[in-house]
């Protein structure tokens, strides 16, 4: 299983489907447990879709298996989820976004992430070793994560023993930004951040998500060109950092050569739409910016797929956007296809 869906799968079990459900017995539990269960973490704050993960992971396993003679999870009724609605960008607002880009140090990633669609990971992780100058081509075979750091110790709770947090914080706590956290609980093995074995964890490069993410993509020679101007600069703060330089064939890097963290690339992203006037959005509707570029231009649905990584066609539908250019574009065909013939009948019937 990928990281992350597991840890996914790890946190539904253990913070939701045990201490919600794990007093019953497997063979006992109804479709109401799981209502009531999901009522309770709406309750609680959470989003729908925390319900919807438990929900995905409850119960699938052990009837396949045969500990269960029926799946009680496939009654029940989660709550509903309602769809994020996505809005690309216009052309406007990606000229700006461009120009200020190309002002910026790694810029160019972010010229990718519009033109090309790359996931971040897919984006962070790319190789000076994966782009071929003669056929002008960027092969995407692996991402760039962060993971989290597990305990190389023989007693994890020992070692976290000055990170665990014992008291539930002040009612007017102003030292997190989110909800703050519960106390540590008892014989809590994590902090594994902290261990001085620490081991599997940061910036990791993994696998990309799927056979269909293992593509090739054919570059525009103005971003061909713009990836190579960036390899020059990039030799240049190679040459100033001198044995500072941390060199693994990134291509977008940090001033030492280490990989971009996703964090900070999550920020220099929103710092450039706010500088640029353009309004908030996610790095990740760059993607589907991508996608729907692609529709604008009339690339065939197969060749889409290609371009993405995509390997179900379901995913067009889901990323590809109707925006006021593309309706606009329909408008003025429905005034050309039914106007424009009206008038040329009513001018030969007066003939």
């Amino acid at each position: 299983m990928r990281y992350k869906p597991y840890l996914g799968y790890r946190t539904a079990v253990y913070q939701h489907l045990i201490p919600g459900l794990g007093a019953h017995r497997i063979d006992r539990i109804q479709p109401e447990h799981f209502e009531k269960l999901y009522a309770r973490m709406q309750a609680r704050g959470l989003k729908p879709g925390t319900a919807h993960q438990v929900h995905r992971t409850a119960f699938g396993e052990a009837f396949k298996r045969g500990y269960i003679t029926r799946n009680p999870v496939a009654l029940a009724k989660p709550p509903r989820v309602e769809d994020t609605e996505v809005d690309p960008f216009e052309a406007d607002e990606i000229d700006r976004i461009l120009t200020l880009a190309l002002d910026k140090r790694n810029g160019v990633r972010f010229v990718i992430a519009l033109a090309l669609g790359l996931r971040q990971g897919e984006a962070l992780g790319l190789k000076w070793s994966r782009l071929h100058e003669a056929s002008k081509t960027l092969e995407i075979m692996k991402g760039l994560q962060r993971q989290t750091w597990q305990h190389g110790c023989a007693d994890p709770h020992a070692c976290g023993a000055r990170y665990h947090k014992t008291k539930p914080c002040p009612k007017n706590c102003k030292r997190h930004q989110r909800a703050c956290p519960p106390p540590c609980p008892a014989g809590c093995t994590s902090h594994a951040r902290w261990c001085p074995a620490r081991r599997n964890g940061g910036l990791v490069e993994v696998e990309v998500k799927s056979r269909a993410g293992r593509r090739g993509i054919a570059l525009p020679d103005q971003l061909f060109n713009l990836i190579l101007e960036h390899r020059e600069r990039q030799a240049r703060e190679r040459e100033h950092a001198g044995t500072e330089w941390h060199e693994a064939g990134w291509m977008f890097t940090q001033p030492t050569g280490k990989p971009i963290d996703p964090r900070r690339d999550q920020y220099e992203w929103k710092a450039l739409l706010k500088e640029a006037g353009v309004r908030e959005a996610r790095l990740h509707d760059a993607r589907h910016t991508a996608a729907t570029t692609l529709l604008l231009l009339g690339v065939p649905e197969r060749a889409v797929m290609d371009v993405m990584g995509w390997s179900n066609s379901a995913m067009v539908k889901r990323y590809a956007h109707v925006t006021a250019r593309l309706r606009r574009d329909i408008a003025d065909r429905l005034n050309s296809f039914f106007w424009t013939a009206n008038e040329t009948r009513n001018e030969t019937g007066r003939a």
